[in-house]
């Protein structure tokens, strides 16, 4: 048994209670009380834990942690790890097994809001630095750690935070991991290399002021239903399922080999294919998913569908949009693009864009040497480890990119069925265990 292993062994009941302590802090964003108490606790675990520096970043919402720990061997390397301590509400606590703000380990599993996403995984950061630091005395690099108190609430203020910090707290970083998510379905650990983007929109098509008698104004006046399809049409094509948005598809780069030979490693789709399904095979599903974009109505609004009859013509109708982004797409140039396709019924003063969501897309592509050594490392916790190439959800890793110019990797330490976000979330005790080890493994990799 390793090194590393043997030390986390010996000190998991120590790991485990301050998992517990951590859990039930009900950090919710908004509850000040609570975030400023989670904020404390883990200040002040890390200063038990390092000789570190630790500056408490404030925002117009919850504040960030910012804490140093700098190499004795004068590294010009600098990494940051990014995770976040605020959790979602336990509102359905009629559907909880468990109290959800107390740690609870049944059948192998950690149970309690917050032990996958993201105290959990955080803490297999700062227990990850701590068995090295143990182990080794001293860091191989300079290390940084940013944690948020609002990932759950969209990182509200994390771009300009990082943007404040970019001249000089966060200037010399090189990499950034975010810690957070899950990894695969099969149990394997990943690395992913990137993420897509999301721009969100709501079209308003008003034709009359106010709904209008179906039988005195039938053939008379607009129906904005009716009309809409027009706007559809011109902003997807049916027939081909291909956006007709302008410079929509500028940028996106084909497919290469290397990115190929990775989908294919990947494991075999779950689930069977259904009826409803567009994809062809496992590789078609992972390609969809990771490289190409998307073009999605999430919801529309018009008339009346109360019970019973209202014979109307609707006033107007609205819909909600979200594209999911790839590498290579620029969310200005779509927005104009819509604008000249929509351009008739703007100038008539009849439709509204209203933008809700501006998230660019983040790759790091494939070529670099490092992701090797990254991935290396990761194997050594757990041999079956696979890279990812892209998250096909939206997480704001552009920031790092945009702001320090870093390359950015995410590697989830929490299981696929962590259940995040809903009743019984839970973190599986070896994951927790072995995510240590893999942030061990990863400051092992800048000893070369």
């Amino acid at each position: 048994m390793e090194a590393d292993e043997l030390f986390i062994q010996k000190h998991q009941e120590y790991f485990l209670q301050v998992l517990e302590k951590l859990v039930s802090i009900q950090s919710i964003c908004g509850n000040q009380a609570h975030i400023n108490q989670a904020v404390d606790f883990i200040c002040q675990l890390l200063q038990s834990l390092f000789t570190c520096q630790i500056k408490i970043v404030k925002t117009k919402g919850s504040p960030v942690i910012l804490c140093e720990l700098n190499s004795e061997a004068d590294s010009k390397k600098t990494i940051l790890f990014y995770g976040h301590y605020d959790v979602m509400p336990a509102e359905d606590v009629k559907n909880w097994k468990t109290d959800p703000f107390k740690l609870i380990l049944k059948n192998g599993r950690l149970y309690g809001r917050g032990a996958g996403d993201n105290k959990g995984q955080l803490l297999g950061v700062i227990f990850g630095l701590y068995v090295y630091k143990q182990l080794h005395h001293e860091f191989p690099c300079n290390l940084k750690l940013l944690i948020e108190g609002e990932e759950e609430k969209g990182s509200l203020h994390l771009e300009q935070t990082v943007q404040n910090l970019s001249s000089a707290e966060l200037k010399n970083v090189q990499t950034v991991f975010v810690i957070d998510g899950s990894f695969n379905f099969a149990g394997q650990h990943v690395l992913r290399l990137g993420n897509r983007g999301l721009l969100g929109f709501e079209i308003t098509l008003k034709t009359n002021d106010m709904d209008a008698h179906s039988g005195n104004y039938g053939n008379i006046l607009t129906n904005p239903v009716l009309e809409f399809h027009k706007i559809l049409s011109k902003l997807y094509d049916f027939e081909e399922n291909r956006v007709r948005i302008p410079y929509f598809y500028d940028g996106i780069k084909k497919i290469s080999q290397t990115e190929e030979n990775i989908l294919h490693k990947l494991p075999a789709v779950p689930f069977k294919k259904s009826k409803q399904a567009i994809f062809q095979d496992s590789f078609d599903y992972y390609k969809k998913l990771m490289f190409e974009p998307t073009f999605n109505i999430n919801g529309i609004q018009s008339g009346f569908l109360g019970s019973g009859m209202k014979t109307i013509i609707p006033g107007k109708i609205s819909a909600r949009f979200d594209c999911r982004l790839v590498k290579g797409q620029s969310i200005e140039k779509i927005e104009m693009g819509l604008s000249e396709q929509l351009a008739a019924w703007i100038q008539q003063g009849s439709v509204e864009i209203k933008y809700l969501n501006e998230i660019p897309p983040y790759y790091a592509g494939t070529e670099d040497d490092f992701i090797d050594k990254i991935i290396t490392n990761i194997r050594k916790a757990d041999s079956k480890a696979i890279i990812e190439p892209v998250m096909p959800g939206t997480v704001p890793n552009y920031v790092w990119e945009q702001n320090l110019e870093a390359k950015v990797f995410t590697i989830p330490l929490a299981n696929f069925d962590q259940h995040n976000h809903a009743a019984n979330e839970n973190i599986r005790l070896d994951a927790y265990l072995q995510g240590i080890r893999i942030i061990y493994q990863l400051i092992n990799l800048y000893t070369d």
